[in-house]
């Protein structure tokens, strides 16, 4: 019995390196984000052909401009369109210099809540938030592998794991 024991626990601690997923399932997407939430920035990715409209919840707004983080309970979308883009596959702008939205593409979604995130190792954890990412038509996009993400993310560890406190905290 002590070495199947053994066994099992370097099986799972293989898996856990091997590949690591948010529990999505725990991320909500609120289907009136748009109306009940502060659009409080626009990024226009060149580098990716992107255009990134950023919401989030008024609370943790005020919660970055006053220097503190995000309160638990936050949920902050980024909604991810592909840029559009003219005959010579060059990025287009509008009169204001600003990239040209095309589709929408995915909803990402991070959010936040007491003791989520302990399941990860320290190298890995993002705090307490988790990541989902939803379709166009508002689905969950299933089985996607959220490791890149809470990756990229850490490099933001200084503010509370949120590449767009800057732009939070200038929000109107």
């Amino acid at each position: 019995m002590r070495k199947l024991t053994i066994t099992l626990a370097a099986v799972a601690a293989v898996g856990a390196t091997a590949g690591v997923y948010a529990a999505t399932e725990d991320v909500g997407l609120p289907a009136n984000y748009r109306q009940a939430m502060a659009n409080y920035t626009v990024v226009d990715r060149t580098d990716n052909g992107q255009v990134r409209v950023l919401y989030g919840p008024q609370a943790a707004i005020d919660a970055v401009r006053a220097g503190r983080p995000a309160p638990s309970g936050t949920t902050l979308i980024m909604e991810i369109y592909t840029a559009q883009r003219n005959a010579q596959n060059e990025l287009v702008r509008g009169a204001d210099g600003r990239l040209q939205r095309g589709a929408l593409a995915n909803i990402f979604v991070m959010e936040k809540r007491t003791g989520w995130g302990s399941q990860y190792p320290a190298e890995l954890r993002n705090g307490e938030w988790e990541y989902a990412i939803f379709t166009p038509a508002m689905q969950r996009a299933e089985n996607r592998n959220m490791q890149p993400c809470m990756t990229c993310h850490l490099q933001r560890r200084d503010a509370d794991f949120v590449f767009s406190t800057a732009a939070m905290a200038q929000a109107r």
